[in-house]
């Protein structure tokens, strides 16, 4: 018969496993700088999907957004630090403005289909450097919590420099959920709309449904070991990562796209955005979408939604 101790002692060991696992997998997920090949392992995206002419145009070097981006562009500030951004002057003058922010594991560069867009509509362009992405010196990355806080200092930016400014706030994916986080803040009133582009409900549910995705087990107690080392690296808490609550306190307008396809961040929670939201709202379904591939699969409806959307809310 097993003593109390051994009982103990198995209980320890196996506490402290599941801790070094949850760990490892924060470190694999968070940390921007480990090797690319583990940060895949929680990019599910199919490649195998049939990509339009749009998105090969985006392949193809050097593209939109290597002729027109410029040199990188840095401000301060106390609550962000350095932060990093592209910004790309419309021909004309204007006050309209176009804050864009890219997903995970991916760039400012990644943001070149929007940011071609608005530019030829008459936008200034601001393509951040997200939390460890791209140019951005820290080394976790923080699935939008403080990208939020990116988001505003640039938002910021803009109104110091054009107190007359028209802006409106783009992301996908991971910056979707910076827009909509940001949009649960009291933002300045030249801040006009928002569109979130295949955003997450919670980090929470997010990252639960990602490791069921990409390892089949269930998400206790793993989910809550990657939480305590997040906390732990004074990183994020997960569970305080949650966008259906800032959009809940919205009062900027703000379309929600995402591609039905989509199983990385589950296309049903669009409609949990959506209904939650307490600003005014619209909501377009891209047919047959994979994640974050929405303006690719159907430019012409993705942006016949967003350009219907913002006409009444940004002058001509």
């Amino acid at each position: 018969m097993l003593s109390l101790k051994t009982f103990i002692k198995a209980g320890v060991g196996s506490a402290a496993a599941v801790l070094g696992a949850g760990a490892l997998v924060y470190e694999c997920a968070m940390n921007t700088k480990v090797n690319s090949f583990f940060i895949r392992l929680f990019d599910r995206t199919d490649s195998s999907q049939e990509t339009s002419d749009c998105e090969e145009v985006y392949r193809r070097e050097p593209g939109w957004m290597e002729k027109h981006k410029g040199e990188d562009q840095t401000i301060v500030t106390d609550v962000t630090g350095r932060i990093h951004a592209y910004i790309i002057p419309s021909e004309h003058p204007t006050h309209k403005w176009a804050v864009l922010c890219h997903g995970y594991n991916a760039s400012p560069e990644s943001t070149g289909v929007y940011a071609e867009h608005y530019h030829k509509l008459g936008y200034n362009c601001i393509c951040p450097s997200l939390r460890g992405w791209g140019n951005d010196e820290t080394k976790y990355c923080t699935m939008g919590y403080h990208d939020k806080d990116v988001c505003m200092a640039w938002i910021d930016y803009i109104v110091d420099k054009d107190p007359d400014a028209e802006i409106v706030l783009h992301g996908y994916s991971m910056g979707a959920v910076a827009v909509m986080l940001a949009t649960g803040e009291a933002l300045p009133h030249q801040v006009k709309a928002a569109v979130a582009d295949c955003g997450f409900t919670s980090c929470w549910e997010q990252y639960a449904n990602v490791i069921k995705y990409c390892t089949k087990l269930p998400p206790f107690p793993l989910l809550n070991a990657v939480n305590a080392a997040s906390i732990h690296r004074r990183n994020f808490d997960i569970r305080k990562n949650v966008p259906i609550d800032a959009v809940s306190r919205s009062v900027t307008p703000t379309v929600f796209l995402h591609g039905t396809a989509d199983d990385f961040v589950p296309f049903w929670m669009m409609d949990r955005l959506y209904d939650a939201c307490a600003a005014p709202k619209a909501k377009q379904p891209i047919e047959g979408a994979d994640h974050a591939r929405a303006v690719y699969k159907d430019p012409a409806l993705y942006w016949k939604t967003v350009d219907g959307f913002l006409q009444d809310k940004i002058t001509p």
